[in-house]
């Protein structure tokens, strides 16, 4: 059992490195083409994105229990430091709300839009639109971590046992902006950074709740941008 969950987290860590970022790529650049005569495109791209990730999440699911580890060994449990780290959400979650006001200044229209050049298209417009970008940026809050931070740093340890936590956050990081090829090398980049936060947050709390929150509250924040296109 615990060499058949070897071998799916081998495949599963090989996939997120190697394969998903060149479809999501590939899934963005069709709805770029498909949008123009089919507006309902976009919804159907964020409803395969958040079964993907589910889907991702359930694999791991099998593979924490061919393994026999409990959901603590990847970070769901309490943690410590929980006060500091609920400050810490809380702080974070003040200064995006901050943010997200500032963005209602037309001053910063044009360089909005040059940020969001990589993922406009991904932008909601309408009301179904946003209802279901709301369960996209909470799907990939929890989703994602659990991927990324949890599974990752977990395969990373197990892969390489005296991994210190630098190479912990670099590898995931690196990993987690690969991951978001299709928002081209500036997303890269951006992302990257944003993981090594998230993952030296979990490395400090042991819990993924608080990058999780974080996470989440990041992407509900594309709600408050103005129309940009």
């Amino acid at each position: 059992m615990h060499a058949l969950a070897a071998v799916l987290a081998t495949v599963a860590a090989a996939a997120l490195v190697a394969v998903q970022p060149l479809a999501g790529r590939r899934r963005y650049r069709r709805l770029l083409e498909t949008l123009p005569d089919d507006p309902a495109a976009r919804l159907r791209h964020y409803r395969r994105g958040i079964v993907g990730e589910w889907s991702a999440v359930g694999l791991l699911v099998v593979i924490g229990v061919l393994a026999g580890r409990s959901p603590a060994s990847i970070g769901l449990t309490g943690g410590r430091h929980a006060a500091a780290a609920a400050a810490e959400v809380a702080e974070v979650g003040l200064a995006l709300a901050a943010s997200a006001i500032l963005f209602r200044a037309p001053a910063l229209r044009s360089t909005l839009r040059r940020q969001a050049g990589g993922f406009i298209a991904l932008l909601p417009r309408t009301a179904d639109e946003r209802a279901a970008f709301a369960l996209v940026a909470v799907t990939a809050g929890v989703c994602e971590e659990l991927i990324f931070r949890g599974f990752g740093i977990a395969y990373v340890r197990w892969l390489w046992p005296g991994a210190t936590h630098f190479w912990l956050v670099a590898l995931t990081a690196a990993g987690f902006g690969f991951a978001h090829l299709y928002q081209g090398a500036r997303g890269v980049i951006l992302t990257g950074v944003v993981g090594a936060v998230l993952a030296s947050l979990v490395l400090a709390t042991g819990s993924l709740y608080p990058a999780m929150a974080i996470h989440a509250l990041v992407d509900l924040r594309v709600l408050a941008l103005p129309p940009l296109v």
